[in-house]
């Protein structure tokens, strides 16, 4: 059995272009993270780029709060055009690019503030690919740079505490999906049309671990609920996760 791929992550959000798209009309921005863009993107001359920008939900909002230095960058190319489309259709200044985290087409210190929504960083699989687009994204900040990302938690939600004891007895077993690489991995039926996706959940001194590795400093962590009271509508559109803002 194949082991999961960039292939298969671009393949699954192919499929979820209409969802993605619907969001920036029906969700917005979650209060969460209006908190965490009014806290640390505080200078709207400033530039940003927006990794894993789906159609652009987070994209066109920072740019009608002002941030028009921004570009939006998105692995799967049906999500660029779809964000394009609309680029026009807005009449906005947006530049929208393909392209892959662990790899950015960028030189160093190109940006002021960058961010990973939605757990888009928690997609790309295998630790080693996630330390690499760390460093990418480090890489590309400029001194003193901010980058803000959100990941599930493992360890936080009570609802899957029998889930993640089953599952550690499923990968001490030898048993767990053959795609996959980690304990934590997860490959699940996601979204309006029950597309499969991946993503990794991890705990949060995983998380240390890696930011210590790649070398960006934490200056902010918290679980979403535990600050912020999302909308129903948002709490069913995403699960909880805990931000993460870090600064080079």
């Amino acid at each position: 059995m194949k082991k999961i791929t960039g292939n298969f992550i671009r393949k699954s959000f192919g499929q979820a272009v209409t969802e993605y798209t619907k969001a920036i009309e029906e969700i917005g921005l979650w209060e969460s993270e209006k908190y965490v863009f009014n806290k640390y993107f505080t200078d709207k001359d400033k530039s940003i780029l927006d990794i894993g920008c789906g159609a652009g939900r987070t994209t066109f909002a920072l740019y009608e709060r002002g941030h028009h230095n921004i570009i939006g960058l998105d692995l799967t190319p049906e999500m660029i055009d779809s964000a394009r489309e609309l680029n026009k259709k807005r009449a906005t200044d947006i530049e929208f690019i393909t392209g892959d985290a662990t790899d950015l087409n960028f030189t160093d210190n190109s940006f002021d503030y960058a961010l990973f929504s939605f757990n888009g960083l928690m997609q790309i699989p295998k630790r080693a690919n996630r330390i690499q687009a760390l460093k990418e994204i480090r890489r590309v900040l400029k001194p003193g740079g901010i980058f803000i990302f959100t990941t599930h938690d493992r360890e936080n939600n009570e609802n899957y505490k029998e889930f993640w004891e089953k599952e550690e007895k499923i990968w001490a077993e030898g048993k767990e999906d053959e795609r996959v690489y980690e304990y934590g991995d997860k490959t699940l039926p996601s979204g309006e049309n029950g597309r499969d996706t991946f993503i990794h959940f991890p705990d949060r001194q995983e998380i240390l671990e890696c930011l210590k590795e790649v070398k960006l400093q934490l200056v902010e962590d918290f679980y979403r609920e535990a600050l912020i009271e999302e909308s129903d509508e948002i709490k069913k559109f995403s699960a909880e996760c805990r931000f993460w803002i870090t600064k080079k």
